[in-house]
């Protein structure tokens, strides 16, 4: 068990809503995952994607890590889509049996990815 106390990103970046995005994780693959990502818009209009539990994303430039010393900023993306997109080639990089999946059929936002 880890000691490190993480990053509250939601005050970091005022965050105003997220989503998780385990729950496609889920349903693409049959089972619950053990590791999950959630998608984050900030109040000024940025997205980003951030590792919610688990460890098997920790590996990936560019999505925040709270819980990783020393933090590293997040890619921001300027739209949801983009950072979807993102979000979804970081998932099949941890899960290559989504390779061939459209992962936008599973997200209940609805939005052009």
């Amino acid at each position: 068990m880890s000691n490190v106390i993480p990053v509250n990103t939601h005050d970091l970046y005022n965050t105003i809503s997220h989503e998780h995005l385990d729950g496609l994780v889920s349903k693409a693959i049959g089972e619950f995952p053990a590791a999950g990502l959630n998608l984050l818009e900030c109040a000024d209009g940025r997205w980003f994607v951030e590792v919610d539990y688990g460890s098997a994303f920790d590996h990936l430039a560019g999505v925040s890590r709270p819980t990783i010393t020393p933090y590293t900023e997040p890619v921001f993306f300027q739209s949801e889509a983009e950072a979807l997109r993102f979000a979804y080639t970081c998932i099949k990089q941890v899960y290559p049996e989504l390779e061939n999946k459209d992962l936008s059929e599973y997200y209940s936002d609805e939005i052009d990815v």
